[in-house]
């Protein structure tokens, strides 16, 4: 009887914390699904607005290249690579560095003498891709190149993205509607081509060195973008990687001298002076507000080559001790190639004061992996607010009001977005003040069934 009677008993005097958290286990995965839903569908309606602003711009680029009756005019910074490659096809490649033959070439395939000359600053062995191009006529070899290094960039964006996202995830197909693809594809640029082999050279860095580096040297055709590089994969002890694209570096002059002569270096360098005075330095604002750097702000806002210098080298200093900072300090648990190559990817518009609006594209490597991690394991404080103004950053660039004031709005979302992918890189699993519920695997398999 006794035993009967204390039966009850027992089974009411559960212990109230205990009680409470039985209770609580049953509500925390409810709101965290509603969250982690509300994400997926917010991540899938942003992957078909950006496919749709993607493919509208493509049907617009194509009405505006065949409105005019004469010369293509979009894409046309493409006419002075082109040229160039018709010049070196015709065995006068140092041309391509002299202002007068490679104008009239310029000239005799426009017939525009409106036309302001589009300059060829570039290393010889840009000039061999150049050639490639300029076996085609002018209008399929813009097809081309934009085509194929729009598939590199793309390629290289998928790649980085974490295959643990699940299979209906294509969050790469939102960097089709980043606003710098269109400005990129509107010069005819290279943008593509330097993100492309930025974010193949981090998701190669741990899996194969040798290819990274072949990455990374093939991104010396425009050496303003690697100033950083050297430093950063000594630092992080990349020593076959650093090999290998030095040897990449040495083998593209090897072959471009063998191709064109020796001859082709002293006109190079020379013109890399001429492109100092007359692009860089001389006060031009409609060439001058195309720079998204400290050093073209100041000289946008009539500030003085001293000022510009100055502050120019404040900004790239101060990064570089950043970066360095960062993979020195890092814990050795936290080593990642992708991250590093995100960090590198991020360093590199502050490290020199010549980079124009089109290179914006390179921010797309970084973007692409903080959006992965974060996706991954949750937000913390200031990556969504990052992601999101570096994306509309080109839009804003644009601007001109408030005495193109709006144009600090490009460096300002650079800094921003540097700041949190040097700390993600820095504690990759580390606690957030404040996150944001992602999608574990097996709730990202009930959301998407």
């Amino acid at each position: 009887m006794r035993a009967t009677a204390t039966g009850p008993v027992r089974m009411s005097t559960i212990d109230p914390p205990l009680r409470d958290a039985a209770a609580s286990s049953f509500k925390a995965p409810t709101r965290f699904y509603t969250a982690a839903r509300r994400q997926f569908y917010l991540l899938r309606v942003g992957e078909m607005v950006a496919l749709i602003v993607f493919l509208s711009f493509c049907m617009m680029w194509v009405q505006w290249q065949t409105a005019g009756s004469g010369f293509y005019p979009m894409s046309r910074d493409f006419i002075s690579f082109w040229t160039v490659g018709e010049l070196a096809l015709e065995g006068h490649a140092a041309d391509a560095y002299r202002e007068m033959p490679h104008f009239f070439k310029e000239l005799a395939l426009h017939g525009d003498t409106t036309q302001l000359y589009f300059a060829f600053f570039y290393p010889p062995f840009f000039m061999l891709l150049c050639a490639g191009f300029a076996l085609l006529p002018y209008f399929p070899a813009l097809c081309l190149w934009l085509g194929s290094t729009f598939i590199g960039y793309a390629a290289a964006l998928r790649g980085l993205l974490p295959k643990s996202l699940g299979k209906g995830a294509n969050l790469w197909v939102l960097f089709l509607g980043y606003p710098a693809v269109m400005v990129n594809a509107g010069f005819g640029q290279n943008g593509f081509l330097s993100a492309g082999l930025l974010g193949s050279a981090a998701i190669w860095l741990d899996r194969r060195p040798e290819l990274a580096g072949v990455c990374l040297g093939c991104l010396s055709y425009k050496p303003q973008l690697g100033i950083i590089i050297p430093l950063a994969l000594i630092v992080a002890r990349r020593w076959r990687v650093f090999a290998v694209a030095s040897v990449t570096v040495v083998a593209f002059v090897a072959v471009s001298t063998l191709a064109f002569g020796i001859d082709i270096w002293p006109p190079f360098f020379a013109n890399m002076s001429v492109a100092k005075r007359n692009w860089m330095e001389s006060p031009i604002p409609a060439y001058l507000q195309l720079l998204i750097t400290a050093f073209g702000t100041v000289r946008l806002h009539g500030g003085s080559l001293l000022l510009a210098y100055a502050l120019q080298i404040v900004v790239t200093v101060t990064a570089m001790v950043m970066l360095v900072g960062a993979l020195l300090m890092r814990p050795a648990s936290a080593r990642s190639g992708r991250a590093e190559g995100a960090a590198i990817a991020a360093c590199v518009p502050f490290c020199s004061p010549f980079m124009l609006e089109y290179d914006l594209l390179i921010l797309a490597v970084p973007m692409a992996w903080l959006l992965g991690e974060a996706l991954r394991d949750g937000f913390r404080r200031g990556e969504l607010v990052s992601l999101v103004a570096v994306f509309v950053a080109p839009v804003l660039f644009k601007i001109t009001a408030f005495d193109n004031a709006m144009k600090l709005s490009v460096i300002a979302a650079a800094a921003l977005l540097f700041v949190v992918v040097l700390r993600r890189m820095m504690d990759p699993a580390g606690a957030a003040l404040s996150r944001e519920p992602s999608l574990s695997s097996g709730e990202r398999a009930a959301v998407t069934a």
